[in-house]
C-alpha cells in the first residue's frame, strides 16, 4: 500500500477553488469599480448638464425681464441704490410681472438673484432681498466664474441649488442666479444615464462569469476524472515495488542514487518448493505464494520494515533507523508464527543480517529497479540457506544490537558461509519444524 504520508500529492488541482478566491473575487470588484466610477462619472456628466440647462434657464429669465422691465432690471444689478429702494421705485410692479411671469412654469421651487458683490436683489422669499450670502458656493463662483451645485435639505424634499452667472457682452459677471430645483429632476436623468452605462458592463460581466464558472466546473470534473485514474494507476503499480522506492521516485532529484547505508535484512525462502511446485497445479502455486506472501508482508510491515523485493517463493525486506535489528527479528518471529498458525504444505526459513549495503537505482534509464546491493545481503540469504523450516538464524552481532539473549535462541555457532573467508558467529532459534531442511536459498529458488 502507499505510504499515507505521501497521499496529499494525490488531490487533483484545485482549479475551481482558486477560481472561487481568486479571479470572482478580482471580477467583483472589477464590477463594484465600474459601478463607483459609472456612477462618479455620470453623476458629474449630469450635473454639468444641469448646470447647463440652469444656465440657460437663468439666461431666459434674465431676457425675459430686460424685455419686460428693462429700467428696473438695470437699476437693480447696477445700479448703486439698495434693492428696498429699487422695489419701493416706480419700477417695482414691472419687476414684480416679470419675475412672476419667469416663475409660473412651476419647475422653478425657489430663485434669487445676487449682484456681484452677493448682495441679494430679489428672492421668492422677500424678507432676505437686501441681505448679503456668504455661502461658500456664492463665494465660488464669484472668485472663480465657475457654476456650483449644492445640496440642499428642505421639508418639502431635498433641493439642489444651482449657482449661475449672468454676464455683460464683454462676458463680466453683472448677477448671479440660484434656482432650487427639486432632486426628483436631477435623479432621473442621473438614473437614466447610469443604468444603461452599469447596467450593459455588469450584465456582460456576469455573462462572462457564469460562463467561466461552468467551464471551470468541466474543467474541474475533468480533471478529477483524471487525477482519480491516475493515482488509482499509481497506487496499483507502487504494489510492485517497495516503499523505499515510490519515495525515492517521488523525492526526485538524486533521492534514487546509490547510497551507502547500514541497514538490517531479513531474507525468508520457502522450503522444498521445488518439489511442492512440481506436485501442485499452477494455480494451488499461485494461490499458496499470494497467501504465504500476504503473511510475510504483514509482519514485515508491522515492525516498520520495506518489502524490497520478492523473488519467486522468496522474499527480501529491508529494516533501518532507529532499532532496526530489534524489528527485524520481531518480523521474523511473527511471520514464522503466522506461517505456521496458518497451517500452509510448506514453512519458510529465515535469515537475519546486518551490514552495509548500496540502496539505489539500479539498470539503464528505459528499465530501473530500486534495490539495495551488497554483501550484507549475500550473507542474509546465505544464513537463510541454514535454518530449517520454521527456523530463524540470524548473526550474533545483530541480536547483541538488538538486546536478545534469553534460552529460545541457541549458542552461539560459528558457521562457513560461501563466499567469506572466516566463518560467521550465528544463533538459531527453534521453530515447528514442518518440512525439511532445503539447502536452496538463492534468489529464484
Amino acid at each position: 500500500m502507499p505510504d499515507a504520508a505521501l497521499l496529499p500529492v494525490d488531490a487533483p488541482f484545485p482549479l475551481r477553488r482558486r477560481f472561487r478566491r481568486r479571479i470572482l473575487p478580482g471580477l467583483l470588484v472589477f464590477v463594484l469599480m465600474l459601478a463607483v466610477l459609472a456612477a462618479f462619472g455620470g453623476r458629474r456628466l449630469v450635473e454639468g448638464i444641469y448646470l447647463d440647462l440652469a444656465q440657460a434657464r437663468a439666461e431666459s429669465i434674465a431676457a425675459l425681464i430686460q424685455r419686460e422691465a428693462p429700467e428696473g432690471w438695470s437699476a437693480l444689478i447696477r445700479g448703486h441704490e439698495p434693492p428696498a429702494v429699487v422695489w419701493a421705485g416706480p419700477h417695482a410692479e414691472a419687476l414684480r410681472g416679470a419675475f412672476a411671469e419667469a416663475l409660473s412654469d412651476g419647475r422653478l421651487a425657489r430663485l434669487k438673484v445676487y449682484r456681484p458683490d452677493r448682495t441679494t436683489v430679489f428672492s421668492t422669499d422677500g424678507d432676505e432681498i437686501g441681505a448679503v450670502d456668504d455661502g461658500d458656493a456664492l463665494k465660488a463662483l464669484v472668485a472663480e466664474g465657475r457654476p456650483q451645485v449644492v445640496d440642499k435639505p428642505d421639508p418639502d424634499g431635498p433641493l439642489y441649488e444651482l449657482y449661475v452667472a449672468h454676464r455683460d457682452a464683454g462676458g463680466a459677471v453683472v448677477a448671479v442666479f440660484e434656482l432650487y430645483e427639486r432632486q426628483v429632476f436631477l435623479d432621473a436623468i442621473l438614473l437614466r444615464t447610469l443604468a444603461p452605462a452599469v447596467a450593459v458592463p455588469v450584465g456582460l460581466l456576469a455573462g462572462l462569469v457564469w460562463l467561466l464558472a461552468r467551464l471551470v466546473g468541466r474543467a474541474q470534473a475533468d480533471i478529477d476524472g483524471r487525477t482519480a485514474r491516475l493515482v488509482d494507476l499509481r497506487r496499483r503499480l507502487e504494489t510492485f515495488v517497495s516503499r523505499s522506492a515510490v519515495q525515492a521516485t517521488r523525492s526526485g532529484g538524486g533521492a534514487a542514487e546509490g547510497r551507502r547505508l547500514v541497514m538490517t535484512l531479513l531474507y525468508s525462502d520457502v522450503r522444498d518448493f521445488s518439489g511442492f511446485a512440481e506436485l501442485a497445479t499452477p494455480e494451488a502455486v499461485v494461490a499458496f505464494l499470494n497467501h504465504l506472501m500476504s503473511l510475510q508482508v504483514a509482519a514485515v510491515q508491522d515492525h516498520g520494515g520495506d518489502v524490497d523485493k520478492m523473488i519467486g517463493d522468496a522474499l527480501l525486506a529491508r529494516f533501518d533507523g532507529p532499532g532496526a535489528e530489534a524489528r527485524a527479528v520481531a518480523a521474523a518471529e511473527d511471520l514464522l508464527a503466522a506461517v505456521a498458525a496458518a497451517g500452509l504444505p510448506r514453512g519458510v526459513g529465515v535469515g537475519v543480517f546486518t551490514g552495509a549495503v548500496v540502496s539505489g537505482a539500479i539498470g539503464p534509464a528505459e528499465r530501473r529497479d530500486y534495490t539495495v546491493i551488497g554483501d550484507a545481503v549475500n550473507v542474509a540469504a546465505r544464513l537463510c540457506t541454514l535454518a530449517a523450516a520454521g527456523e530463524l538464524v540470524a548473526d550474533a552481532a545483530t541480536l547483541a544490537r538488538a538486546g536478545i539473549d534469553d534460552a529460545a535462541w541457541a549458542p552461539v555457532q560459528a558457521v562457513p558461509v560461501k563466499g567469506r573467508r572466516e566463518p560467521v558467529p550465528v544463533r538459531r532459534r527453534q521453530g515447528r519444524v514442518v518440512d525439511s531442511v532445503s539447502t536452496e536459498c538463492a534468489p529464484g529458488s
